[in-house]
């Protein structure tokens, strides 16, 4: 009985960027087998991007690329040429699901839309990721439009919370709408495959950005529709403290998110006074009235490491913990026990250490750790062993351009 959940999940992921590949490398670490479609000649964009380090051969491996594309089998195909299509056509044949995140309207001027594809593979799920949705009964101003990252960020209210209180809105440096739609277009998949199993039938995701980044944001909609107020940079007006301290090796991020857990706090802090002190009953209190509590805050955490400071409020169960940076998470002992994190031997440049899917079954085995792999390494094993090609066909399809 095999010990992973989508063994035998066939997914043809015709995908760039993060948000696709992203969405099908944590399916492809639980056992799915993933057949990414890519242009030949250049694949994938992220196949060029920084950083890079040069392997003994001299070759460039592009960790932008590595970090979203283990486990996967590539497969180099211009849907271009009608050679191609026809290869496509075949492929989607066999498969379960097709993932696909190219410019909105572009499969289906190639006549390879989920229309197209569910008549020759009524079983097919379609998952279809784009920045402002595809499905047309539900078009909007923004339909169709471009969208990348950082784009939606801003548009989603999510960009006007990072930043200086008096400052400018900053993007976060971490891809917040690839990463969160890429999940929960695979969220989407799992429901789907399920559903299959009563109806028979597929069907199709339409997983848009700015959905999931607005429903990310949820505590903005909630302010501004119950209490009529805009959440924007700068300290909570609810809760305090909430926020970083600086400690003589760095910074603790801590809250006290009700009163009974700041009456630890101030316990913790042989402060327990200012638990009846009116000016700081509540957390609104608290954060109009910071000049009352937060300058001796500030000397106690200097004064402090931050393993000192974990440990003294760890006692008294307020929660705490410090800022930590990559260096830190991939030397973490906590991690390393829980085995949080994988390390994938890529033939190229060795051993790499790569967040592994969040993923905790009791029945389900060790995720597979197999690197990215080159544009169309698979190609010929696709072609003759799953769709039963000769070899002929297969040359007769390289001269075509069709495949490489």
């Amino acid at each position: 009985m095999s010990k992973y959940p989508l063994e035998g999940v066939r997914i043809i992921a015709l995908e760039q960027y993060i948000a696709a590949p992203y969405c099908t490398m944590w399916l492809a670490d639980c056992g799915a087998e993933v057949i990414k479609i890519e242009r030949p000649g250049g694949g994938d964009p992220r196949r060029n991007y920084q950083p890079a380090l040069e392997s003994e051969a001299g070759e460039s491996v592009y960790g932008g690329f590595v970090t979203y594309n283990r486990n996967k089998k590539s497969v180099a195909l211009d849907l271009q040429t009608p050679e191609g299509r026809e290869v496509y056509l075949d492929l989607v044949k066999s498969a379960d699901v097709v993932v696909e995140n190219l410019k909105p309207g572009s499969v289906d001027k190639l006549g390879l839309g989920y229309d197209d594809l569910s008549k020759i593979n009524p079983k097919l799920i379609y998952a279809a990721i784009s920045g402002y949705g595809r499905t047309k009964e539900l078009d909007g101003a923004f339909s169709g439009l471009p969208a990348f990252d950082p784009v939606i960020q801003a548009m989603s209210g999510i960009t006007n919370l990072f930043g200086e209180e008096n400052g400018p809105p900053e993007v976060s440096p971490l891809a917040l709408g690839d990463l969160f739609t890429g999940v929960m277009a695979g969220y989407q998949i799992l429901l789907a495959l399920f559903m299959r199993e009563r109806t028979g039938v597929g069907q199709y995701i339409d997983a848009a950005m700015y959905d999931s980044l607005v429903a990310l944001n949820e505590k903005s909609l909630m302010l501004y529709t119950f209490a009529g107020e805009v959440l924007s940079r700068g300290r909570d007006k609810y809760q305090a403290p909430y926020r970083t301290f600086a400690v003589n090796d760095g910074y603790v991020a801590l809250i006290t998110p009700n009163d009974f857990i700041w009456a630890r706090f101030c316990k913790a802090l042989g402060k327990e006074e200012w638990i009846s002190d009116p000016k700081m009953a509540d957390g609104r209190l608290r954060a109009a009235n910071t000049d009352a509590w937060e300058p001796f805050v500030e000397q106690w955490m200097s004064e402090r490491s931050s393993d000192e400071v974990v440990a003294a409020l760890d006692k008294f169960g307020v929660p705490a913990g410090k800022v930590q940076t990559g260096e830190d998470l991939a030397k973490c002992e906590h991690l390393k026990a829980r085995k949080a994190l994988v390390e994938v031997d890529d033939p190229d440049v060795g051993p790499l250490l790569l967040a592994r899917a969040p993923v905790r079954l009791s029945a389900m085995g060790e995720v597979r750790t197999a690197s990215a792999p080159k544009l169309g390494q698979d190609t010929a094993d696709v072609l003759g062993a799953m769709l039963g090609y000769s070899e002929q066909r297969i040359d007769e399809l390289k001269a075509a351009g069709a495949v490489a």
